[in-house]
């Protein structure tokens, strides 16, 4: 059975079939847990895949890559960490392409961005996602999605990594967060992304 009709699977008010794409998940991870994730930010990334499957997928990601248990969430980072460079390379191009091409809010692909970026960035790796995020931000040609769904992204790693990391990248942050709250910013949605950047950065 292919990934994206099991994701769909997943907000099924059927019993039998949320129990059938569980066991079908589950048994994805325990047998090739790279392949597993690298499938699920293609699904996530294809924008024809229907939202509540791109959705699903973004949701299973996240939660290969996070957990509210922090114990569990640091041996989610380190577990990234161990996985081939060529494939956290190919997810990472997915995860950040699909910014901005979901139809549905939250963001799923801004949660994976900042939960990758919560493993890589505190040992010197991605070093261009910041200022990445912050061109998406500013570029004149960017959509409405993509200008909240990157600002979310920059929220999220604020919110969850250590202040000391982004010292050095703090300018270029608040440059994204101050241009998403202007008042010449059409989008009240951007607006609010920015502004709960801002309160993510200040705490």
């Amino acid at each position: 059975m292919q990934i994206v009709q099991i994701l769909e699977k997943t907000v099924s008010p059927d019993k039998d079939e949320l129990l059938v794409a569980k066991n079908f998940l589950e048994q994805a991870a325990a047998t090739n847990l790279p392949g597993f994730i690298r499938a699920l930010s293609d699904v996530l990334a294809f924008a024809g895949n229907s939202p509540v499957a791109r959705m699903a997928a973004g949701l299973q990601l996240k939660n290969q890559l996070t957990s509210k248990d922090p114990t569990i969430k640091y041996q989610y980072q380190e577990r990234w960490l161990t996985f081939p460079e060529d494939m956290r390379e190919y997810v990472k191009k997915n995860i950040v392409g699909s910014l901005g091409t979901e139809s549905s809010r939250p963001s799923s692909a801004a949660q994976c961005v900042a939960y990758v970026a919560v493993a890589e960035l505190p040992v010197g790796q991605w070093p261009n996602l910041m200022q990445k995020l912050v061109d998406n931000v500013v570029n004149e040609k960017s959509t409405e999605m993509e200008r909240e769904s990157t600002l979310e992204a920059i929220g999220y790693i604020c919110q969850d990594i250590n202040s000391e990391i982004l010292e050095h990248q703090s300018n270029q942050i608040l440059t994204a967060i101050i241009h998403g709250m202007r008042k010449s910013e059409p989008s009240n949605h951007v607006r609010l992304a920015a502004t709960n950047a801002l309160l993510n950065s200040l705490e």
